[in-house]
């Protein structure tokens, strides 16, 4: 019994194990394609790139790429990120080759190119998943009798609704999307797939008999009002097209829920160890999507992309945005600010962050 035991423990560790691996490897993931974002738009640019890392720490192997610039590809110990170092890059623009003498145009392209590569990888990522598993839509599971026998139940069990009034019903953010389609009409016109056609006619919500298991185990029965269904979710496979579409569309819904979380934390709706956190809690929340297999891991890396590309291009000290807002002012101002006070903002500004992304950390475990 003892060695069962222990073989199931080794077993379930061994199993934790593989998803914090994988979630390690989706996070460096997602950070790498923000880093090449720059390396790519600096090389077609003509940028001085003096290494390109990934992670951080000292260094457990590096290699001279382009032996004439002595541009450097390394992996470092510590798999928390990675960066990419152009030439002078918080200096005064001293040589042709350092990242300030180019002009403010190709800058602000160089900086924002990793947000562009965050968004560009959601999108692709999105692509493949909406065509490959599909959007989340109600399904039919049941239907109930209704009062009036001259009233028609058109529902049958096994119906996905992909449409109400026109408005696609898409649920993979919002589970409650359907009840918010139909809330403001008792009329409403629904489009359902339905073995394998599309089938679209109007229904109206009228009384019907639900049934149910009261607390004693007898079943009772009482009259309400709506459609006469129960529904749960199926997998909507979309084409190509519209698997393009629904995945620009998709980045802006997580942009616009990003938005809504941070209101409500100045409202008090919302909670900051419920809607804010570090690399730990992305992390771990990688490491929960894992248990539900590939597909759940994937939207996970889109949305988490999404997330970073947003966080990136904010105007917060450190952070590419902020670069991005001083460029601009360099360009209006015809010069630039003192390089060594903008380099002290962002040093200062990245322990800031360090320190907020460890505190919500704390606060969502521990909060």
């Amino acid at each position: 019994m003892t060695q069962i035991l222990l073989c199931v423990s080794a077993g379930e560790v061994f199993k934790w194990i593989g998803y914090i691996v994988i979630a390690m490897i989706c996070f460096m993931f997602m950070i790498v394609v923000h880093e090449l974002g720059h390396y790519t738009a600096g090389k077609l640019l003509g940028f001085k790139i003096n290494e390109f890392a990934i992670g951080f720490g000292p260094a457990i192997f590096k290699k001279v790429t382009n032996k004439n610039t002595g541009e450097t590809f390394s992996l470092r110990c510590i798999p928390a990120g990675g960066f990419c170092a152009f030439e002078g890059e918080d200096a005064e623009a001293e040589s042709p080759e350092s990242f300030n003498s180019h002009p403010v145009w190709k800058r602000i392209i160089v900086l924002a190119s990793g947000v562009f590569f965050n968004f560009l990888s959601a999108i692709i990522i999105l692509n493949i998943f909406f065509m490959t598993y599909g959007e989340a839509v109600p399904e039919i599971a049941d239907t109930y009798q209704l009062v009036q026998e001259s009233d028609e139940q058109l529902f049958q069990p096994g119906d996905k609704i992909i449409e109400v009034n026109g408005k696609k019903v898409y649920s993979l953010l919002e589970s409650g999307k359907l009840g918010e389609l139909i809330s403001g009409s008792d009329t409403n016109e629904f489009t359902v797939l339905r073995n394998g056609e599309e089938v679209t006619f109007t229904a109206t919500k009228t009384e019907y008999y639900y049934t149910y298991l009261t607390e004693d185990g007898s079943m009772a029965t009482e009259i309400k009002t709506g459609l006469g269904i129960t529904y749960g979710f199926g997998q909507y496979k979309l084409g190509y097209f519209s698997a393009v579409a629904r995945s620009f569309n998709f980045c802006g819904d997580v942009v616009e829920l990003i938005f809504k979380s941070i209101g409500q934390l100045f409202t008090g709706a919302a909670k900051v160890k419920d809607t804010m956190g570090g690399t730990i809690t992305a992390v771990s929340a990688l490491v929960q999507l894992g248990q539900s297999g590939f597909a759940a891991v994937a939207y996970g890396v889109a949305v988490l992309s999404i997330s970073i590309a947003f966080m990136n291009i904010l105007p917060l000290p450190a952070l590419d945005g902020s670069r991005i807002v001083f460029a601009i002012i360099e360009a209006i101002r015809k010069k630039p600010l003192n390089r060594k006070v903008e380099g002290m903002i962002h040093a200062v500004g990245l322990v800031l962050l360090i320190g907020l992304a460890v505190t919500f950390d704390l606060l969502h475990f521990f909060g």
